[in-house]
C-alpha cells in the first residue's frame, strides 16, 4: 500500500459524522481533532442497555395454526392482527448498543494555528493531528505540535500521544458520557475515571491515565491537568462486566502492565501487529498520475467527484477504508461489527445499533474472506454459535420444532426472538439460516476442516428446524409459514396490501444455499456421503473425496444424526417450490405475481440467489438471471438503492451481471449521494442521515467481485453435491471503463487461492494463482476465464 494512502483534511471535524474512527476489535474511538478542544468519542463493544431476557410470547404456538389458516385463505390482514398480538416479542425489543463516554481536552494558547493536518493513515492504522500554533503564525518562533491516536490490538489499549517541537503542552482534560450519564468518578494523580454501574445495563468504567516528559500532571477534582510538558501520553482503558466480573481490577491492572511500556514500544508493536495482518491485500486503480490527487485533501476529493470529476484513486481509497473498517471493528476477541461496527455515540442510536440479521450483519463479512481479512470472520461465528444456542428454546417454544431459529434481529445476548411490532420484518424465521451460510463460505477459502467440523451442528440444527417447520402448500411443495419478504409490501388483486405469506422466493433461495452448504460440508467431513432413500447410512469411513473421514473435526458433535439429517436435507431440497417468473418478466417476489407497494424498495430480497447466494447464474439458470436482471432495472427504475447498503448490494449484483458501467455507475453515486466526508456510509433517517457500516463493507465486498469471481468447485449430482476440481475464476468480469488500468494483490478465492493481477486498457496484463499458506485442499485443476478464453491451471 502506498505510505500515501489516507484519509486527510485541512480542518478540525465540527461534529461525529467527520471524526476519524480507529479501533482494535473490541474498543473503538472517533477523534475530531481539534485544536483549541478535542473530543474523542469512546466506545467498548460490550456496553449495552439491560440484560439477557426471555422475550419469547407465551402464546404463539396457542395461534400458529390459525396464522396459518388465514395465511392460507388469503385473510391477511386478520392473519398479520393476530401474529402481532400472539408472535411478538415480549417485550417487543431486544437491547441496544451505547457508548462509552468521551474525552474532553482543553488546551491552552492554540486559537490561532496555521498549517492543520488532521489524518488517518491505512498502513500504520494511526490517527493524527498536527498544526503550528503560537507566535509563529505571526512569523516568529512558536511550536509545532503533533499528536498520534491508536488502539492497539496487541496491548489491548488506546494511547494518545501529543508532543509540542519547541513549545510546551498545557491543557486540561476530562470524561463525561452523554452529559453525565456517570455513577462514580474519580480523579488521583495522574489518572482520572468513572464507572457505570446503576441501571439495568452492562456494568463498565473507563480509565485515562497520563504521563509527561517535562513539565507536571496532576488532578483538580475529575480534571487531569497537565501543565509545560514536552510530551505527554494519555493512556485509555475501558473493561466491563460482559468480559470481567471484576472490571475494575482488570482495568487496573491492564493500565499497570501497559505504564511500563514508552510510546515508542506502543506504537512499534502496533504498527508491526497492523502490518502483519492488513496490508496483504492492495489495490491500485487508474494509471500513476492518478495518484497526484492525494495530495488533494478527501472531503475536497469527494467534493469533486459529486461534481463530475474522476478519480480511480478515491475508489481504491474507499476500498481499503472499508476493510480498514471491519478489521478495526472485528478482531479477536470481541463481538462482530454491528449496525455501526464499534462507533457510535447515542444512547438512543438509530435501530439500536444491534445486528440486523435479514441483510446487514450478513453484508459485513461478505468482504471478510475475499478481502483477506479471514480472522476478522472470527467475531461473527462466535455470536452465531450462541444465536444457536438459545435459538433451540425458541424454535421449541414458539413452533413446536427442533432444531435452532432466529428471526431478523439478535443483539449481544444472542436473543432470537422476533423483534419490533413490524409487520413487513418481524416474523420472518430465515435469520439463522442465513448466518450460517457463511460457516462454508470461511471453509471454502480457508480449508480449515476443523472449523467446519466444529459448526456442522448449527447447520444441522437449521436444517432439523425447517424440517420440521415447513408445511406442504396445495401442490405438495414444502413452504415456510409465516413468513415475509424483508421488508416489502404486496398488493393483491382486490388491493389489499400485505406483508405476510406463504414462502417468500428469499427463503426459497436461502433454503437452496443452506441445505447445499450442509450437503457439502458432510461431503467433506464424510458424514452421510452414502445415504439411501430409506436413510440408511452406507459406510462412512472414507469422505466423498476419496480422503479419510475427519471424525475428530465432528467431537463436540456427536448428539446429533447428521446422515440422518443429511437425508431430510435432500427431500427438502426436492420439495422446495420452483423460483417463478412474473407477468414483467422478473423473478417473483412471492408465490403469487403480485405488484409490490414501493417497486423501488431498498431491499432486493428475491435477488438473494444471484449474490451473495450461487442458485442463479448465467451458467447453472440462464432464464432465471434473465428475469433477475430485469427485476434489478425495475427496481432501479422506480428509485431503488436510495440507502448505502442496498446501494452497495446492487454493485454487487451487476458484478454477477457482468455490467462493469453499471457497476461504475452505482460506485460514484455511492460515493457522492451515500458517503459522509470522513468516508462513513451515510443511511437517510428522517431530515438527515446516520453512519451505518454495511454500506462501506458491501461495497468493498462488491468490488472485488468486479475484478475476481470463483465458485467453490463442487456440482449438484443427483442428490448430492460432488467436488469437481478447484472450480472456476473469472479475472475482471465487470470491469468499468473508469478502472481500465489497474493492479491487485493478496485476493482470496474459493479452493485456498490466492490472486494477484495487473491489468490494462481493460485486459489482464499478467495473473498469478497460488495456493494459500497453510490451505489443505488437495490439488486439482481450475479454470480462468481471462481475456475472454478459458486456461486450465493445477495448483
Amino acid at each position: 500500500m502506498n505510505e500515501k494512502m489516507s484519509l486527510w483534511y485541512e480542518q478540525p471535524a465540527t461534529k461525529w459524522e467527520e471524526a476519524l474512527p480507529v479501533g482494535n476489535g473490541r474498543m473503538g474511538a472517533m477523534i475530531r481533532g481539534g485544536a483549541e478542544q478535542e473530543i474523542i468519542h469512546l466506545n467498548e463493544d460490550s456496553i449495552w442497555s439491560g440484560g439477557p431476557a426471555n422475550r419469547i410470547n407465551k402464546d404463539a404456538l396457542k395461534y400458529l395454526g390459525e396464522i396459518r389458516k388465514l395465511i392460507r385463505e388469503g385473510r391477511i390482514p386478520e392473519a398479520e392482527k393476530l401474529s402481532l398480538m400472539a408472535l411478538s416479542g415480549t417485550p417487543n425489543s431486544e437491547r441496544s448498543y451505547e457508548p462509552a463516554g468521551e474525552v474532553i481536552i482543553n488546551f491552552e494558547k492554540s486559537s490561532d494555528y496555521k498549517n492543520f493536518r488532521r489524518e488517518l493513515n491505512l498502513e500504520t492504522g494511526i490517527a493524527s493531528v498536527s498544526y503550528e500554533s503560537g507566535a509563529s503564525v505571526f512569523g516568529e518562533n512558536g511550536a509545532k505540535f503533533t499528536r498520534q491516536f491508536i488502539a492497539s490490538f496487541p496491548d489491548k489499549i488506546m494511547c494518545y500521544h501529543l508532543e509540542a517541537d519547541e513549545g510546551k503542552l498545557s491543557f486540561t482534560c476530562r470524561l463525561d458520557r452523554c452529559n453525565h450519564r456517570l455513577d462514580r468518578v474519580w480523579g488521583n494523580g495522574d489518572e482520572i475515571g468513572f464507572e457505570v454501574v446503576t441501571g439495568t445495563g452492562i456494568p463498565f468504567a473507563v480509565r485515562l491515565k497520563a504521563r509527561v516528559t517535562g513539565g507536571s500532571v496532576d488532578t483538580i477534582g475529575e480534571h487531569l491537568v497537565v501543565k509545560d510538558a514536552a510530551e505527554a501520553d494519555l493512556l485509555i482503558d475501558i473493561q466491563t462486566g460482559f468480559y470481567n466480573e471484576d472490571w475494575l481490577s482488570a482495568g487496573e491492572k491492564n493500565l499497570e502492565l501497559v505504564s511500563g511500556k514508552s510510546w515508542d514500544e506502543l506504537r512499534a508493536a502496533h504498527v508491526a501487529d497492523y502490518r502483519e495482518n492488513f496490508l496483504g491485500l492492495s489495490l491500485e486503480l487508474g494509471s500513476e498520475k492518478a495518484k497526484d490527487k492525494r495530495s488533494n485533501p478527501t472531503d475536497k476529493r469527494i467534493a469533486a467527484l459529486r461534481s463530475g470529476k474522476k478519480d480511480p484513486d478515491l475508489f481504491a481509497l474507499y476500498f481499503q477504508y472499508g476493510r480498514y473498517l471491519l478489521f478495526s471493528s472485528s478482531r479477536g476477541d470481541c463481538l462482530p461489527a454491528n449496525l455501526q461496527g464499534i462507533w457510535n455515540a447515542s444512547l438512543t442510536p438509530p435501530w439500536d445499533s444491534k445486528f440486523t440479521i435479514n441483510i446487514n450483519t450478513e453484508m459485513n463479512y461478505w468482504l471478510a474472506e475475499s478481502g483477506n481479512l479471514s480472522k476478522c470472520h472470527l467475531p461473527y461465528f462466535g455470536l452465531l454459535r450462541r444465536v444457536c444456542e438459545n435459538g433451540r428454546k425458541t424454535a421449541r417454544e414458539m413452533y413446536d420444532c427442533s432444531g435452532s431459529v432466529a428471526h431478523h434481529n439478535t443483539d449481544i445476548f444472542a436473543d432470537t426472538a422476533p423483534q419490533d411490532h413490524y409487520i413487513p420484518a418481524s416474523f420472518w424465521v430465515m435469520g439463522l439460516a442465513w448466518l450460517s451460510t457463511h460457516i462454508w463460505e470461511h471453509y471454502v477459502f480457508t480449508g480449515d476442516k476443523e472449523f467446519l467440523g466444529e459448526n456442522l451442528d448449527i447447520m444441522a440444527e437449521c436444517v432439523r428446524f425447517f424440517d420440521d417447520f415447513l408445511i406442504e402448500n396445495e401442490k405438495g411443495e414444502l413452504v415456510t409459514s409465516p413468513s415475509v419478504s424483508p421488508e416489502n409490501v404486496y398488493i393483491m388483486k382486490d388491493g389489499t396490501r400485505g406483508c405476510l405469506c406463504e414462502g417468500a422466493t428469499m427463503d426459497i433461495e436461502i433454503l437452496m444455499e443452506l441445505l447445499g452448504n450442509f450437503l457439502k460440508s458432510c461431503e467433506v467431513l464424510g458424514v452421510g456421503s452414502e445415504i439411501d432413500g430409506s436413510g440408511e447410512e452406507a459406510d462412512s469411513k472414507t469422505a466423498g473425496n476419496g480422503e479419510a473421514a475427519d471424525s475428530g473435526a465432528l467431537d463436540s458433535c456427536e448428539a446429533i444424526d447428521f446422515s440422518g439429517v443429511a437425508d431430510r436435507a435432500r427431500v427438502i431440497l426436492k420439495k422446495l417450490p420452483p423460483i417463478k417468473i412474473g407477468k414483467h418478466g422478473q423473478i417473483q417476489e412471492w408465490m403469487e405475481d403480485y405488484d409490490e407497494q414501493e417497486p423501488g424498495h431498498r431491499h432486493i430480497s428475491h435477488l438473494y440467489g444471484v449474490y451473495p447466494g450461487t442458485t442463479i447464474s448465467y451458467e447453472k439458470t440462464p432464464e432465471l438471471m434473465k428475469a433477475a436482471r430485469v427485476t434489478l432495472e425495475r427496481r432501479l427504475a422506480n428509485g431503488g438503492g436510495h440507502t448505502g447498503w442496498s446501494r452497495a448490494w446492487i454493485i454487487g449484483l451487476w458484478t454477477h451481471f457482468l455490467e462493469g458501467e453499471k457497476v461504475y455507475q452505482n460506485l460514484e453515486a455511492l460515493l457522492s449521494r451515500s458517503t459522509f466526508d470522513n468516508m462513513m456510509d451515510n443511511h437517510p433517517l428522517g431530515a438527515g442521515a446516520v453512519f451505518q457500516i454495511d454500506g462501506n463493507l458491501g461495497a468493498s465486498a462488491a468490488m472485488l467481485e468486479m475484478l475476481v469471481q470463483s465458485g467453490d468447485g463442487y456440482v449438484k449430482s443427483g442428490d448430492d453435491y460432488v467436488r469437481s476440481g478447484n472450480g472456476y475464476v473469472k479475472l475482471l468480469p465487470a470491469l468499468p471503463k473508469a478502472f481500465s488500468e489497474g493492479s491487485v494483490s493478496g485476493v482470496c478465492l474459493r479452493g485456498g487461492l490466492m490472486l494477484s493481477m495487473t491489468w490494462k486498457n481493460m485486459k489482464v496484463t499478467s495473473w498469478d494463482i497460488t495456493r494459500r499458506d497453510g490451505a489443505p485442499f488437495p490439488e486439482g485443476e481450475i479454470v480462468v476465464l481471462v481475456n475472454g478464453a478459458e486456461e486450465r491451471v493445477r495448483v
